[in-house]
C-alpha cells in the first residue's frame, strides 16, 4: 500500500474530514485571494496616476537654468514609474479574472466530487457516530454486569436476577 494510503485517515481518522472541509474551504480562499488581488490592483493604479501627475509637474519646471536636466531626469523616471505600475495593474487584472476562473471550475469540481463522495461521507459520519457510541454502550455493558454480580453476591430474589440478566444480555446485545 503506498504512503498516502497508509496515513491519509490520519490521526483518530479523519483524513477524509479534513480532505472534505478543504475542499469546502477553496471557494471562499479563492474569493480571499481575488480580493487581495484586487485591493494590490487598485493601490498600484492609484501609484501610477500619482506618478503620472509628478512627471506632469516636472514637465512644467523651468526648461532653461541649472535644474533643466534634473527636471527631465525627473520627468522620464516618473514617466516610467508610471508605465510600469500601470503595466503591473493590468496584469493583477488579469490575474484576477483567472482566479475567478479558476473558482468557477472549482465549484463544478467541488459539486460533481460531492456527488461521487456521498456514500464515503455518509460511511465516515456512520463511523464517527459507532466510535463515539461504543464508550458508552460499553460502560453500559460493565455496570450491567457489574449490577448482576452484586445482586448475585447479595442473594437477591430469582426475580430481580432474571430482571439484572435480561437487561445484561440486552447491553451486551447493544454493544
Amino acid at each position: 500500500m503506498s504512503y498516502f494510503g497508509e496515513h491519509f485517515w490520519g490521526e483518530k481518522n479523519h483524513g477524509f474530514e479534513v480532505l472534505y472541509h478543504s475542499v469546502k474551504q477553496g471557494p471562499i480562499s479563492t474569493k480571499e485571494l481575488a480580493d487581495f488581488i484586487r485591493e494590490r490592483a487598485t493601490i498600484e493604479e492609484t501609484y501610477s496616476k500619482a506618478m503620472a501627475k509628478l512627471s506632469k509637474l516636472a514637465s512644467n519646471g523651468t526648461p532653461m537654468g541649472t535644474f533643466a536636466p534634473l527636471w527631465e531626469v525627473f520627468r522620464v523616471s516618473s514617466d516610467k514609474l508610471a508605465l510600469c505600475h500601470l503595466e503591473l495593474t493590468r496584469k493583477l487584472q488579469d490575474l484576477i479574472k483567472d482566479v475567478l476562473r479558476y473558482g468557477e471550475e472549482q465549484l463544478k469540481t467541488h459539486k460533481k466530487c460531492k456527488e461521487e463522495v456521498v456514500s464515503t461521507l455518509d460511511a465516515v459520519q456512520v463511523l464517527s457516530g459507532v466510535s463515539q457510541l461504543l464508550p458508552k454502550s460499553r460502560e453500559n455493558y460493565l455496570n450491567r454486569c457489574m449490577d448482576q454480580e452484586r445482586l448475585r453476591r447479595e442473594s437477591t430474589s430469582q426475580k430481580e436476577m432474571d430482571k439484572a440478566e435480561t437487561k445484561t444480555k440486552k447491553a451486551a446485545e447493544s454493544l
